[in-house]
Parts: structure tokens; C-alpha cells; sequence
């Protein structure tokens, strides 16, 4: 089963994305989350090493990381969603038809797009709360609202990228 699995995303994994401005824009969008991620493993590895041979860490690493992961991983579910990079378990479909899986796809496209949606709404909420309250972290008193302006328009971004999906999801049923 798991060869049958690697099989069937080899293809997909290998093909090129569309060059659209919306393919363009996501990919672009990755390799910025790949940098904050990547700042934040620096960050990580400078405090345990200040920790380790001089006694004294970065104040608020742990906040200062926090905040990056979750910019960084909200940049890059979009283009995920686009690469169908998404985890598949195919135990139950693997004996389906192609325009069956194709079918099926195209509702868990839809189904990221309704709650990429959900939580942008609600995302948009709590951070206007966040700002209206004054909310802060506890060291360094980073404003908790600064990230929301990132993270609400990549799930703005995921919900259009899944009704994307599910149009290409939809166009694939009807081949051969």
C-alpha cells in the first residue's frame, strides 16, 4: 500500500505548478516562511549556545520563536494546498476509480476552503481583540496582534487556493 501511495504522488509531486500569479505568489510566500523558519532555528541555536558557554540566553527566545513557527507555518499551507502536498490516506480509496478519487478530492478542496475561511474570520476577530485589549508577551511585550497580519492573509489566501484546487480537482474528473 505505502509504494502504491509514493506511486501515486511521484507524478503529482514532480509535475510543475502552473506559472499563474497565484502559483507564483504562493511559492514566493514558502520560501519566506522557509526564512522565518529558518530565523527561527538561529534564534534557537544562539540561546542554547548563550545558555551553554556563557550563562545567559536571548531574552524571549521562546516567544520570539513562537511567533515566527506560526507566521511561518501559515505561509506555507497555501502552497501546500496547491502542490497537494496535504497527507493522503488512501486505505479506503485505493481501489476507487480515478474520477471517484478525483471526486473526492475535489470535496476536501472544498472542505479546506470553508475552513481556511472559518478561521480567517475568526482569526481576523481575535486578533482585533488582541489589539483592542493590549495584549502583549510576557518578555519582551511584542504586541500578539503583529502576527495576525500575516497569518490572516495566508488563510485568506488558503481558502482561495482551495476553491483553486477544487476547480483543477473538477477539470481532472472530466479526463480520461
Amino acid at each position: 500500500m505505502f509504494r502504491g501511495v509514493m506511486a501515486e504522488l511521484a507524478p503529482d509531486s514532480a509535475a510543475p505548478l502552473p506559472n499563474t500569479p497565484l502559483d507564483r505568489l504562493c511559492r514566493w510566500l514558502a520560501l519566506l516562511g522557509g526564512l522565518l523558519l529558518a530565523a527561527a532555528a538561529l534564534v534557537t541555536v544562539v540561546s542554547v549556545l548563550g545558555r551553554y558557554f556563557f550563562t545567559s540566553a536571548i531574552a524571549g527566545d521562546l516567544e520570539i520563536v513562537t511567533l515566527l513557527t506560526a507566521m511561518a507555518v501559515s505561509l506555507f499551507l497555501p502552497y501546500c494546498q496547491l502542490r497537494k502536498g496535504n497527507v493522503i490516506v488512501d486505505v479506503f480509496t485505493e481501489h476507487l476509480s480515478g474520477r471517484s478519487r478525483a471526486l473526492l478530492d475535489a470535496f476536501g478542496s472544498l472542505g479546506i476552503a470553508v475552513v481556511a475561511a472559518v478561521i480567517a474570520w475568526r482569526m481576523t476577530l481575535g486578533g482585533f481583540d488582541f489589539r483592542t485589549y493590549g495584549d502583549e508577551t510576557m518578555v519582551l511585550r511584542i504586541p500578539t496582534w503583529w502576527p495576525f497580519l500575516v497569518v490572516v492573509p495566508c488563510f485568506v489566501l488558503l481558502c482561495l487556493c482551495g476553491l483553486v484546487s477544487l476547480r483543477r480537482d473538477l477539470a481532472g474528473r472530466r479526463g480520461p
